[in-house]
């Protein structure tokens, strides 16, 4: 009478094969693992990038063109180029639903601070230095701000303190970020 069952070399190719099976699985799982986490930070970034977009259109779209005066009483133009900062200008539309003792309008810059975009305002048009920030982006290698104007497109601003350009072309790249171009009119009644 013959046993059934399983040689030693029958089992041996057996376990090879299961082997092969829970490493490819663990592959797998390692790759799916691998692929989340990056389409996690690929989310993170792309919501980075549309916050951006949305406040620099929104500084652009409320622009004002309003002079304003620092801590020390100096004149400053309603619209800077590479002032310390990419840009600073005043902007209407600053929503007050607490009712605060002040002014609808708003002072804010853009800066780069090491490699991170900083989006800063001040709680008054005239006076103290800016120190309300919100991080705009990180890992910035370079950054660049033109200024559309009647002549075109230009890398520096000298309009009169009262005027805005037309638009704005913010550069941006680093690592994270790849290239990134916006360019966004400023309020009607930039035209110089």
């Amino acid at each position: 009478m013959k046993q059934a069952g399983f040689t030693l070399i029958e089992l041996l190719v057996g376990l090879f094969l299961f082997g092969l099976m829970a490493a490819a699985g663990t592959a797998l799982l390692a790759g799916s693992v691998q692929a989340s986490s990056q389409a996690q930070a690929l989310v993170g970034a792309s919501g980075d990038l549309a916050r951006l977009r949305a406040l620099l259109t929104a500084d652009a779209g409320q622009a004002a063109p309003r002079p304003w005066r620092d801590r020390e009483g100096r004149p400053h133009a309603a619209f800077a180029v590479n002032d310390g900062a990419l840009f600073t200008l005043v902007r209407r539309g600053w929503a007050n639903p607490s009712q605060a003792p002040r002014a609808s309008l708003q002072r804010v810059e853009w800066v780069i601070e090491g490699d991170t975009l900083v989006r800063r305002s001040a709680a008054m048009v005239d006076g103290p230095a800016a120190t309300q920030a919100s991080v705009l982006a990180k890992g910035v290698t370079a950054a660049r701000l033109r200024v559309l104007t009647a002549q075109g497109w230009q890398d520096g601003w000298s309009g009169e303190a009262g005027a805005l350009p037309r638009a704005i072309e913010l550069t941006l790249d680093g690592p994270q970020l790849g290239h990134v171009r916006q360019i966004v009119p400023l309020a009607p009644g930039g035209a110089a």
